[in-house]
């Protein structure tokens, strides 16, 4: 940013409301007229999933009946690929190999996504299309692994169990898993 541009933005009043990642959630709320927790996750890769899992839980609960959960990417800022860049985090080659002894660092990309969730009792009474049912979720933090970026195979081991044990089925009754695969040797 240009000397101008941050000066020009820090006399805006409108600048801290409108690029805060805390707000976005709470804007979107207003903007839809819609009541209830209203929050921004931001857990780095796991952030629509941990968001999902919050919702689930507020759903079996009862407190909410239902819940708009999205997620969204958008690199309005070179910092993050400079960071990236620097730990040496990206494909030289521009391509993800994800599970591949090729793979030499992942792309990066911007999207969005989002869904409503109900009790499945509640979508089936008010005649909803049911594109998906949720058996099951857990969220959990490797804690000490080799390195801040190196998964834990007991921790990502301890939370697949539990989002089995939640959902009440074994490992053999799961048909299709989706995996996060960093693009790197050690992912």
């Amino acid at each position: 940013w240009s000397h101008m541009e941050l000066k020009n933005s820090l006399e805006d009043p409108y600048y801290a409301a409108g690029s805060s990642p805390s707000i976005t959630a709470n804007r979107l709320s207003y903007i839809l007229g819609l009541n209830g927790p209203s929050m921004t996750i931001d857990t780095a890769c796991s952030s629509s999933l941990v968001a999902i899992d919050l919702a689930v839980e507020k759903l079996r609960s009862g407190k909410v009946s239902k819940a708009l959960v999205g997620g969204v990417n958008v690199m309005l800022h070179p910092r993050s690929y400079i960071g990236c860049c620097a730990a040496k985090m990206l494909s030289f080659e521009g391509r993800c190999a994800t599970f591949d002894k090729s793979a030499d660092g992942y792309c990066r990309g911007e999207g969005v996504g989002a869904a409503v969730l109900k009790r499945l009792s509640d979508a089936k009474k008010d005649g909803d299309p049911i594109l998906a049912v949720i058996r099951g979720s857990s969220v959990n933090q490797d804690g000490k692994s080799a390195s801040l970026t190196a998964p834990s195979g007991r921790a990502q081991e301890a939370v697949i169990n539990a989002a089995l044990e939640d959902a009440g089925v074994s490992g053999k009754d799961i048909d299709y898993v989706e995996c996060h695969g960093t693009g790197t040797r050690l992912g």
